[in-house]
Parts: structure tokens; C-alpha cells; sequence
């Protein structure tokens, strides 16, 4: 009886066992099935557009109305650059505008008094033709007659005289011509220092409008640590402005998971500040590339994503960027935790 009684109990620990390994089996189905159909991964990380806060001119910063993670809508002052030597500025310019349109003006009442010179020039070179004309029509006449003794030889050579005098005369007032048509000036360059100064004024408006800084979008002031006083340059950067009017989740999935992803894919993403929330959004873009150590020399705008093991080969991951379509904003912190679910061929609606 003993003997039969052992013999039994193997083989129910063989059924057990059998039975444990299908389970596992068919487990592992089921995992592989539904990782193709919905790939998961808790590599993520909430994200959002941000502005690296600065002002185009540099300068003493005289007012700065907000604090840390304060709530900013667009168009709020964020900070204000004193304004004065901007203003002075403004007004030189302004100044030098004005001297360059009086230097215009006196140009063209001197380019009037040339080009009415130059008028009066031409009048007297057609008078003086004139008059040489008839000088030789009166030549011409008394020649024949003089040479016949019926008018004085006197007269003929007062008329040859005056021939004479007309020819010079003509040749006088041409040359006059001449050198008054070449003395008419322009005013292009006098326009030209218009212009010049003209910009140099809308520059300096330009940068006296610049120092006033407003938020180009809503979102929170992240990373402020200066104090009304501080100078600072150009393009330095005094905070971080997160937009939170659009919010997102970058996804880092294995590749071996994005044939099972497509753009437009309904995706439900899990916050760690409450997971038991769920929050809906839509595949925007899958990553096109990343840089691995082979190639980390190259520019930085390429994600690098490190893997996990460096002694075996382990499958890369790309970066999947999610948009969360009206998020909590009490879950929303930029680099928050993340794990997301996508439903492959399921758009969401």
C-alpha cells in the first residue's frame, strides 16, 4: 500500500508541475500578445516647451514683479531693465535726425539757386547766338555795299566788330553754361544721412522697447534667482518660463516596441505623483535617432539616451513624444515620472 501510494504522488506532482509550466507559458502569450498590441514603458518623463527668459539689451534690472513657480499669462511683465540711458539714447538719435533733415533742406535751396543758375546760363547762351546771328546777316549785307562805296567803310567795320564781339560773347556764355550745369550738386547724400539716421533712431527705440521683458506665453517662472539691481548682458538668461498651456510625455520604448507604435496612436499615461489618475494622449512624433558612445562627439540637439547594461547588448530605445490632451495641472511638473501605455492602431477620439 505504501509502495502504491508513493508511486502516486509523483505523478501528481507531475500534473502540478505541468500544469505551473503551461500557465507560465500561456502567461508569457499573453505578455508577448499584448506588449505588440499595447508596448508599455515606465521610462518616461512629463515635458513641456520652455523659454529661457532674457532680455536682447543689457542693463540695471530696476523691477522684477514675479517670484519662483509664480503663474504668469502672456503678455505679464516678467522683469524691467532701467530704461534711461535707452532714453537718452533715443533722443540723440532723434537730435541727429533733425540736424540731418536741415542739412537736406539748405541742400535742395542750394540745388534750387544751381539749377536756376544753370537756367539763366542757357538763356544767355541762346541770346548770345541770337545776337551773333544777326551780326553776320549784317556783315553779309554791308559787305557787297561797302566793297561799292555806297555805305561807309566806318560802318562796315563797326559791323565786322560787333560779328566779333558776338562770336566771344557766345563762347563766354556757353563756357558759363558749362560750368554752372557741373556745379549742379544732389542731394543723395544728404538723403542717404536721412536714412542712416532715421535707423539709427528706430534701432534705438527699438532697444529702449526691449528693455520692458513680458511672457510670450502663460506658464511658471522656474529657476529665478536674481534681485531687482543686478546688471546683466545681453541675451543672459535670468529664469526659466515653462509653458503650461500644452503639455507632453517623452517616452523612451525599446526598439524593439516602435513597430507597435505609430503617430496618432491613443496613449493613456499615469503620472507618479497619483498614478490613479489616468491621463489620455495622442502619439506626436517617434524619435528618429539617438546618439550611442560611438558617437557622442556629435552636436547634443540629438537625444542621447544611455542603456541600461554596457556588458551585453541590450536593445536600444528611442524617445516617443506623447501630447497629454488636457492634463491636471496639479500632476503636470516638468521631469515628473511617467508611465505610459500605447493602444497600437487605436486613434484616439
Amino acid at each position: 500500500m505504501r509502495a502504491a501510494g508513493s508511486h502516486r504522488r509523483p505523478l501528481w506532482a507531475k500534473l502540478i508541475s505541468l500544469a505551473i509550466v503551461a500557465a507560465a507559458v500561456l502567461f508569457a502569450l499573453y505578455v508577448l500578445h499584448r506588449s505588440s498590441v499595447m508596448p508599455s514603458t515606465d521610462d518616461a518623463t512629463i515635458d513641456a516647451d520652455v523659454v529661457h527668459v532674457a532680455s536682447v539689451v543689457g542693463g540695471r534690472i530696476v523691477a522684477i514683479p514675479v517670484a519662483e513657480n509664480m503663474h504668469v499669462a502672456k503678455g505679464d511683465l516678467l522683469f524691467q531693465i532701467d530704461p534711461v540711458p535707452y532714453s537718452l539714447t533715443v533722443a540723440q538719435t532723434q537730435a541727429d535726425l533733425s540736424v540731418a533733415q536741415a542739412a537736406l533742406d539748405t541742400q535742395r535751396r542750394v540745388l534750387s539757386t544751381q539749377r536756376s543758375t544753370a537756367t539763366v546760363s542757357a538763356d544767355q547762351v541762346q541770346r548770345a547766338r541770337t545776337n551773333l546771328a544777326l551780326a553776320e546777316r549784317t556783315v553779309e549785307r554791308l559787305g557787297p555795299l561797302a566793297s561799292k562805296g555806297y555805305v561807309p567803310a566806318q560802318q562796315f567795320d563797326q559791323a565786322q566788330t560787333a560779328k566779333h564781339d558776338a562770336t566771344t560773347s557766345l563762347q563766354q556764355a556757353r563756357e558759363q553754361q558749362t560750368a554752372a550745369v557741373q556745379a549742379i550738386d544732389t542731394e543723395a547724400g544728404a538723403e542717404a544721412t536721412v536714412r542712416a539716421r532715421q535707423a539709427a533712431l528706430d534701432i534705438a527705440r527699438h532697444a529702449l522697447s526691449d528693455t520692458t521683458v513680458r511672457a510670450p506665453h502663460g506658464g511658471r517662472v522656474v529657476g529665478l534667482s536674481v534681485l531687482t539691481g543686478e546688471i546683466v548682458a545681453p541675451a543672459q538668461t535670468l529664469f526659466t518660463l515653462v509653458n503650461d498651456d500644452e503639455w507632453f510625455v517623452v517616452a523612451n520604448f525599446r526598439e524593439t516596441d516602435l513597430h507597435a507604435i505609430a503617430v496618432g496612436d491613443c496613449v493613456t499615461a499615469f503620472s507618479m505623483i497619483d498614478r490613479a489618475r489616468p491621463i489620455k494622449g495622442t502619439v506626436q512624433g517617434i524619435g528618429a535617432g539617438v546618439l550611442d558612445t560611438d558617437r557622442i562627439s556629435l552636436p547634443r540637439s540629438v537625444p542621447y539616451i544611455e542603456r541600461s547594461l554596457n556588458w551585453v547588448r541590450v536593445a536600444q530605445r528611442f524617445p516617443v513624444r506623447i501630447r497629454l490632451e488636457n492634463p491636471p495641472q496639479q500632476l503636470m511638473r516638468l521631469g515628473a515620472t511617467a508611465v505610459v501605455e500605447v493602444r497600437h492602431g487605436d486613434a484616439c477620439r
